[in-house]
C-alpha cells in the first residue's frame, strides 16, 4: 500500500466525520479519492486538511454548495476579485438582517418593560 494514501476508516477517525459524510463529500468532489484494484477508497494524505477545512467552512453556516464554489474557484485574479465582492454582498446582507432584528429585539424589550411586573400588580390589590 503506498504510505501516501489513507484509508476511509483512517480519514474519518482523524477527522471525526463518518465515513458516509465522506463518501458524500467524494460524490460532490469536494474530496478526490483513488480506487485500489479492490476498489477500497484510498485518499491522499493532505485529504485531512481538506476535510479540515470544510469542517471549518460549515462551523461558519457556509452551505456545501458555497463551499464546493469556494473549492472550485479558479486563482485567476479576475476570479478572486469576483468572489471577493459577492462575500462583502453577503456580509453586507448578513449586518443588514442583523440590524433588523436588532431593532426587533428593541422593540420586543420596550414593550414587555411597558408591562407591569408582578409587585406592581401585588400593589393594585
Amino acid at each position: 500500500m503506498n504510505e501516501d494514501l489513507i484509508r476511509i476508516g483512517d480519514l474519518s477517525h482523524v477527522t471525526g466525520v463518518p465515513i458516509a459524510t465522506l463518501r458524500y463529500y467524494e460524490s460532490e468532489g469536494l474530496i478526490v479519492c483513488v480506487r485500489t484494484r479492490s476498489k477500497y477508497r484510498m485518499f491522499p494524505r493532505d485529504t485531512v486538511d481538506v476535510v479540515m477545512r470544510i469542517l471549518h467552512l460549515k462551523s461558519l453556516k457556509i452551505p456545501l454548495a458555497e463551499i464546493r464554489r469556494i473549492f472550485s474557484t479558479d486563482d485567476s485574479p479576475q476570479a478572486t476579485r469576483e468572489y471577493y465582492l459577492e462575500l462583502q454582498q453577503r456580509l453586507e446582507h448578513i449586518l443588514e438582517r442583523k440590524s433588523i432584528w436588532e431593532e426587533e429585539e428593541l422593540k420586543v424589550r420596550q414593550l414587555l418593560e411597558s408591562f407591569p411586573t408582578d409587585e406592581s400588580a401585588d400593589e393594585d390589590v
